[in-house]
């Protein structure tokens, strides 16, 4: 038992090393040589060399971007009358205002308070927004 505890605590170790030296050579700046025509890369400074950044600026595509979520409502409210989408459209700007309203309001906010932010999201789920 205290054998296998050895051999597990010295792989432990082992495996923190190698992680520490890899975060140190991560640190550990590349310069960009070209002698004679040949493109070289090396930890030391040469002449004419340029520094390559380890940590570049991230790239972001719109490729990578995640899609919007809301497809399946665009899909809902294109079954739906035009006089209903047009409220719906009108309750997705109103709605936000109300919560915010509320919210301003704290502690102090009564039931009474919260009527039409209730009344408008009965009329959301009713419509099928």
């Amino acid at each position: 038992m205290v054998a296998m505890a050895k051999t597990w605590g010295a792989l432990l170790v082992g495996l923190l090393m190698l992680h520490a030296a890899d975060a140190a050579d991560a640190q550990t700046p590349t310069y960009k040589c070209v002698q004679r025509g040949r493109v070289t890369y090396s930890q030391t400074m040469c002449p004419g060399g340029k520094e390559l950044g380890g940590q570049g600026k991230k790239r972001v595509t719109v490729r990578y971007q995640t899609p919007p979520q809301d497809r399946a409502t665009a899909m809902r409210r294109a079954q739906l009358p035009q006089e209903a989408r047009s409220e719906c459209k009108a309750l997705d700007a109103r709605m936000p205002r109300q919560e915010a309203e509320l919210k301003a309001m704290g502690t102090a906010a009564t039931p009474h308070d919260e009527v039409p932010l209730v009344s408008s999201k009965k009329r959301f789920r009713e419509l099928g927004c």
